[in-house]
């Protein structure tokens, strides 16, 4: 079974006013998520704003988050995002998160000139051979240019710590469609993730994982949709699509990322502001969001 199954939460690295990281909140949180029903947690995703941070914070935050997720519930698996533009900085990052002792890695690839499936698999199999560590590749060609094809998916599948694959989709048909069309072509236990809050907000298919901003603020709502559909109880899932659907239409149509800090701030988290060059989204979309959040009842 893949370290990368069920529910997989990203929260925001939070800031304080002078623009440092919030080791205090960023503790307070994690600790209130590892007990919320989420079944992993991955620090430094896009969602941890991994490509704001240096290496001394991107160490310090995952220290903080080793601490913190152990202590408040030692069996949650916890992942940390090692993704860089160069491959020498990038296994600086792998050897530090394996030495802090996470139970995963995320990789994505990132570089300033696009790379091609040669490049990518000579980088994955570096990863995959640097330790025992599980690997969960990201595909996230809005932000890399690079599409993993199934076919270089299944090739990387053979290496022993690549177990996962997060991926996004145009609509769930297509991830369905490509979910079913993998599947055969893995190990057993491959966990092929769904990532995207559009595309999960649409909340058709389980998928073996989501991988999620918006479950590190509302993780009791998204564990329970999540399970409505895993246990095939149709009208229950229809029912709690369509009670967070408001809330997810206003925040998948803001700004990537500054979205995601905002709506944590409406939830009473202290995320801060993103970090420059990002902006905070306007004030009247903050008071929209939090309205909206306001609005969506408590899981049953």
């Amino acid at each position: 079974m893949s370290a990368f199954t069920g529910l997989v939460a990203y929260p925001v690295t939070p800031f304080d006013d002078s623009g440092a990281v919030n080791h205090a909140e960023l503790r307070r949180h994690l600790s209130s998520l590892a007990v919320s029903g989420v079944d992993a947690i991955a620090v430094l995703g896009s969602s941890g704003s991994f490509a704001y941070l240096d290496a001394a914070e991107r160490q310090a935050v995952i220290a903080t988050a080793v601490d913190a997720v152990r202590e408040a519930n030692p069996g949650l698996p916890l992942h940390a995002g090692v993704s860089a533009v160069s491959t020498h900085e990038l296994m600086g990052h792998v050897e530090a998160a394996v030495a802090a002792g996470v139970d995963g890695l995320l990789l994505s690839t990132v570089s300033y000139v696009p790379l091609d499936d040669d490049e990518v698999a000579a980088q994955c199999r570096l990863v995959a051979g640097a330790s025992e560590t599980p690997i969960c590749l990201y595909s996230n060609p809005g932000t890399t240019n690079f599409s993993f094809s199934l076919d270089l998916i299944a090739e990387l599948a053979a290496e022993p710590t690549i177990s996962a694959v997060k991926e996004s989709a145009p609509d769930v048909a297509t991830f369905i469609e490509r979910h079913e069309a993998l599947a055969p072509r893995v190990p057993a236990g491959f966990s092929h993730g769904m990532s995207g809050d559009a595309l999960i907000a649409e909340a058709g298919f389980a998928a073996d994982a989501w991988h999620s901003g918006p479950a590190s603020v509302l993780p009791a709502h998204f564990a329970a949709l999540r399970a409505a559909l895993v246990d095939g109880s149709s009208t229950e899932a229809a029912r709690l699509r369509d009670e967070l659907a408001p809330l997810m239409h206003e925040f998948t149509g803001l700004r990537k990322l500054s979205n995601l800090y905002a709506l944590a701030r409406a939830a009473g988290i202290d995320s801060g502001e993103p970090r420059s060059p990002l902006l905070p989204i306007p004030g009247s979309s903050r008071r929209d969001l939090a309205r909206l959040l306001g609005e969506v009842p408590e899981p049953l």
